[in-house]
């Protein structure tokens, strides 16, 4: 059972996400600053730090609300039975349509500062909004909680060295998971760059690129 203390700090903490993600909405997440969410929370610039590592910290738990759409698409897809490559494919789509209807959140949460530490943020996140956290199978559990955007990928590509029809194997393995996750963050600059272009010819791009190096 909680101390008075321990769910006082959680409230906070809780205060904190929900007005970053209030102004993340509102006026776009660069413009975001350590003053406008303390004023939005009603505490001093200052008392950010008691709860958190730094503003970049914040920003990632307060950006985990638009993943809410991918989460229960990859749930779903727990539920099917699927081979690897269709489970593979359909998770790339799924992540691909989310990643570039939200670029900026999604660029910073993948290849921000605390993008290689994502394990922890992603824990600390449901515990603090249980409701929103969903079942996977196992697999899947294990890529959307991986460390950093290369063990997701590599985790989801591991399967796909049995199945039938996949130019994948051990050697390559690597370098087809380095080249997806480069055209990943290339396109996604182009998305924050220029908004105008439509995330579904970013999607077919993407996806395109990687039928074309992993299909027979």
């Amino acid at each position: 059972m909680e101390t008075n203390k321990e769910l006082q700090k959680k409230q906070n903490t809780i205060r904190f996400i929900e007005a970053a993600r209030l102004l993340i909405d509102e006026i776009g997440l660069k413009k975001v600053s350590i003053r406008k969410i303390a004023e939005q929370a009603g505490f001093h610039n200052s008392t950010i730090y008691l709860y958190f590592k730094d503003i970049d910290e914040l920003i990632l738990l307060a950006s985990l609300k638009h993943f809410n759409g991918y989460s229960v698409a990859l749930a779903n897809q727990s539920r099917q039975k699927n081979s690897p490559y269709e489970s593979f494919l359909a998770i790339w789509e799924f992540f691909a349509q989310s990643a570039f209807e939200k670029p900026e959140i999604f660029y910073n949460f993948f290849f921000g500062k605390h993008s290689d530490n994502l394990t922890d943020v992603l824990e600390r996140y449901y515990e603090l909004f249980p409701d929103e956290k969903t079942i996977y199978r196992e697999d899947i559990r294990s890529m959307y909680f991986g460390r950093n955007i290369y063990e997701r990928c590599h985790m989801i590509l591991n399967p796909l060295l049995e199945e039938p029809g996949v130019r994948l194997t051990e050697e390559n393995l690597d370098l087809v998971n380095d080249v997806t996750v480069g055209y990943l963050k290339y396109l996604l600059e182009q998305k924050c760059q220029d908004p105008k272009i439509p995330a579904e010819s970013l999607s077919k791009k993407l996806l395109s690129m990687i039928k074309y190096m992993i299909d027979a």
